[in-house]
């Protein structure tokens, strides 16, 4: 009985031993495994902090549909697969749907996986305004340099305006300037004796001339002499005058991004169209490349025609409304071709919007403002209650009336030109800005050199935030916002 009883005890006792080992084995491989499950499930989790980083790299389009493939990136503690498709539209709601997928290598068996995934949604919000980087953009500024003239003004202009110049500045005729800050990089010549750069009762608040200054002919002084041209003086009159002008960098364009990007253009179609909309490409492919920026719409696009029309991206707006002559612009615009407003008629604009052009720009026999006072016939622009930050749209154009049909809807070296018109905004062109002698531009302008047809007598408001895309800030797309509905 003893003997019988002692081999049951030692059953029991070497039953339970086992269970204990195998219990405490598998408490040993589950904790195992469960350190394992949480590094892959870390991995997870970086993975859509690498998706975050990607979609805020100020290089890169968060509204991009490519702009997520699938990517594996391999750590010392396992590897990250993460992929994301975007759902875009065109109420400003665009989202990207992402997964992650952390992996770890199984501590029970090194031929398998340990695999955890995390999904989350990013809502992407389109960016339409930033701060104002350059300030090229508080000037009516001529680029251009190397010849005795760079920038003309003749007639009876007075330029009235911040007046930047890169190279010689020349005044003709009676034309004169009665507000600074006047900066010239080379020289100022004024051939007649009605021309002046501020006078005694009313001068320039500066007056900075490099090269110096010549009135008639009057021997050259540098720095130009303050006082009457008839006492031997430069005719110029200013509270700060010295040959130190600041310099200013000029802005450029980012041409191929804003064709790749622009949204509406040649790679980012409407969403939500009606009437017939302006053509952004003809050729661009479906592959999208920089290489396809060649003027290829053969027509002269009519951004304000006698019939409406809308088209609304992920990322912007362009729409005209035919019947109360408003035109709508949020973001950037691209057309790889020219355009034009040429309706006869006083129009508005609305939004913050930027219009690229690989060709010309013509405003002809229209007003296109900001803001409208009158009534009538009498209509036309006014800056009187006009908020650039909330308000206004810039055109780039990258053409020249030397470039043959369509581009030769303006004279040739001519990038924009406004024939009987007026306007709010402003104007960049990699060739000439030529304002006729009927026309009148409100805001800064930007040009190889400029042709002020007209006195410009209006100051326009200040500029502390602009559109996207205004040419010498850096392009700013899209931000992404903190992930939703985060688990896995």
């Amino acid at each position: 009985m003893t003997l019988i009883m002692a081999v049951m005890v030692l059953g029991v006792l070497t039953f339970s031993g086992v269970t204990l080992i195998y219990y405490a084995d598998t408490n040993s491989r589950s904790a195992r495994y469960s350190g394992s499950s949480e590094i892959a499930y870390g991995l997870a989790e970086s993975g859509v902090n690498e998706i975050m980083a990607v979609l805020s790299a100020p290089q890169n389009n968060a509204l991009a549909p490519g702009m997520l493939p699938s990517t594996t990136h391999t750590y010392s503690t396992g590897k990250v697969t993460w992929s994301g498709t975007l759902t875009q539209s065109f109420t400003g709601s665009s989202t990207w749907d992402v997964v992650s997928t952390g992996k770890v290598v199984n501590p029970s068996n090194a031929n398998a996986m340990v695999s955890r995934t995390v999904r989350a949604r990013i809502p992407v919000v389109p960016t339409y305004t930033q701060p104002l980087n350059n300030p090229a953009w508080n000037y009516i500024a001529a680029r251009g340099t190397g010849s005795a003239c760079d920038m003309t003004v003749s007639n009876s202009v007075v330029i009235s305006s911040p007046l930047y110049v890169a190279g010689n500045l020349c005044l003709q005729n009676q034309a004169g300037i009665s507000r600074g800050p006047l900066l010239v990089q080379g020289s100022l010549t004024m051939s007649q004796t009605q021309n002046y750069a501020g006078t005694q009762a009313v001068p320039l608040n500066e007056a900075h001339v490099r090269n110096g200054c010549k009135w008639q002919n009057n021997p050259s002084h540098n720095p130009c002499l303050q006082g009457a041209g008839s006492q031997g003086k430069d005719n110029v009159w200013a509270t700060v005058i010295d040959n130190r002008p600041a310099s200013v960098s000029f802005p450029v364009p980012s041409w191929d991004s804003w064709y790749l990007n622009a949204s509406p253009g040649p790679y980012q179609p409407c969403l939500q169209s009606a009437g017939a909309v302006p053509s952004f490409d003809n050729d661009q492919g479906s592959i999208p490349t920089a290489a396809r920026r060649n003027n290829s719409v053969v027509n002269v696009q009519d951004l304000t025609p006698n019939a409406s029309y809308t088209c609304k991206t992920a990322g912007g707006q362009l729409s005209w409304n035919a019947a109360t002559r408003v035109l709508t612009v949020y973001g950037v615009v691209f057309i790889d071709g020219s355009a034009k407003v040429n309706n006869g008629s006083v129009n508005t604009f609305v939004g913050e919007g930027a219009i690229y052009l690989s060709g010309t720009l013509l405003i002809k026999n229209s007003k296109l403002c900001a803001v409208v006072t009158g009534s009538g016939s009498g209509q036309t622009c006014t800056t009187s209650g006009w908020n650039p930050a909330q308000n206004n749209l810039v055109f780039v154009a990258n053409g020249t009336g030397s470039g043959g049909a369509p581009q030769s809807q303006v004279p040739p070296g001519d990038g924009i030109q406004l024939v009987s018109s007026a306007a709010q905004g402003a104007l960049y062109a990699t060739n000439a800005i030529d304002i006729d002698t009927s026309s009148q531009f409100d805001g800064p302008l930007d040009g190889s050199t400029v042709s002020l047809g007209q006195s410009t007598s209006t100051t326009w408001p200040g500029f502390a935030f602009v559109p996207v895309g205004m040419p010498g800030n850096p392009a700013v797309y899209a931000q992404p916002q903190a992930p939703e509905l985060y688990g896995g």
